[in-house]
């Protein structure tokens, strides 16, 4: 039965970082036969990406050093017989190297080939290194979230992100192949991609004074009585009417938007109502009530909240917890299996068998191996 809608895709994943990683991640959840290649060094050893179960699970894995000057040659072969391209490697690299895209599409003119970099494959920054916060950063994505300026992301925002448009790209692409016959290149800026969340701002990219989602007293974290928060979204008339009748505060129905003092005034005097009780007995209360609130959970309580072991929004692979993939797909049949939970592969696990599928004899697998380049 299938497994995914991707399934009998074959990508072919160049990458060795997060971005990279995402991306296949996901193709492999959507049912893509994902082959990883890796150094030789490590053959025989589980190699995270970023060290992450989550970011390494669902795919296979064949070793190849990507550096050798005939590891053009087993590439050529290798992109033939696939569908998708993914690669992270800097603008041009692996075309001075002898493989670049021009080179693959005239092997395999179907072949959806994916870039992924930080700033995109040219403009004056196509070759500037940088990460994550390098990227939110010029984006304006991180002055948009928070004016006061300096604060620091804790988690990736642009990367994952950048690997969701790079997911989407691709599948434009493998659909339009499907009517021209013809594949593309999809060139992904993470820094880009960042920028792109700021479409529902009109001010965001202007000069003029910063607006976004204002905080206020029906819109923002809350601390109750056990040093646990709750969010608090209740900012249009109706949530708002909802979560003053649960608090029993009649008085303020009508103060949906308040500015200036009365907002301080009301911010105060709900901030003393939560500090009464624990966030789960506010939850219990208030939840029910369409007052639109909601835990903030972190860490463990993320795997714990109840919402989220009933869709089993968390799973566990190799005894670590990993998100499952959020695309839900039903059928008239049910629900259809939505993440690929295969253990990481140790490097180079699958070598031989994916060379064999690209047409070389054990002999030439053995030669490939004994010049060093698998």
């Amino acid at each position: 039965m299938s497994r995914g809608p991707l399934t009998g895709f074959r990508v072919l994943d160049l990458t060795r970082f997060p971005p990279g990683a995402y991306c296949t991640t996901l193709l492999a959840d959507l049912g893509a036969d994902v082959v990883r290649v890796e150094p030789p060094a490590g053959a025989g050893k589980v190699n995270l990406v970023a060290g992450q179960v989550g970011l390494s699970r669902g795919k296979r894995s064949m070793t190849l050093d990507l550096r050798h000057p005939h590891a053009a040659t087993v590439l050529r072969r290798l992109a033939g017989g696939v569908d998708v391209l993914v690669e992270n490697n800097r603008p041009g690299d692996l075309a001075a190297r002898g493989f670049g895209y021009a080179d693959a599409a005239a092997e395999n003119p179907g072949l959806v080939w994916c870039s992924i970099t930080g700033y995109g494959q040219d403009g004056p920054y196509a070759d500037r290194a940088g990460h994550d916060l390098s990227y939110v950063a010029h984006s304006g994505l991180l002055g948009a979230l928070e004016p006061a300026l300096p604060w620091h992301p804790r988690t990736m925002l642009s990367v994952p992100l950048g690997a969701m448009m790079a997911a989407t790209g691709i599948l434009a692409a493998v659909l339009e192949r499907g009517r021209t016959g013809k594949g593309a290149q999809v060139d992904i800026s993470l820094a880009e991609s960042a920028t792109w969340l700021l479409s529902g701002d009109a001010k965001a990219l202007t000069d003029g004074p910063a607006t976004g989602v204002p905080v206020s007293p029906g819109r923002r974290l809350y601390e109750c009585a056990d040093g646990e928060f709750i969010s608090v979204a209740a900012a249009e008339p109706r949530t708002w009417r909802a979560l003053c009748q649960a608090l029993d505060l009649p008085d303020l129905v009508d103060e949906v938007r308040p500015v200036g003092a009365a907002a301080t005034t009301i911010t105060e005097r709900l901030s003393a109502l939560f500090a009464t009780r624990t966030a789960a007995e506010w939850l219990a209360r208030l939840g029910p009530a369409g007052a639109a609130v909601g835990a903030v959970n972190r860490g463990g309580a993320v795997a714990k909240d109840p919402h989220y072991r009933e869709r089993g929004a968390i799973l566990e692979v190799a005894g670590v917890p990993v998100p499952a993939n959020p695309i839900r797909l039903r059928d008239v049949d049910g629900p259809r299996p939505g993440t690929a939970i295969s253990e990481p592969a140790r490097a180079g696990e699958h070598t031989d068998d994916v060379l064999s599928e690209a047409g070389f004899s054990q002999q030439g697998i053995e030669d490939l191996r004994v010049a060093g380049l698998v």
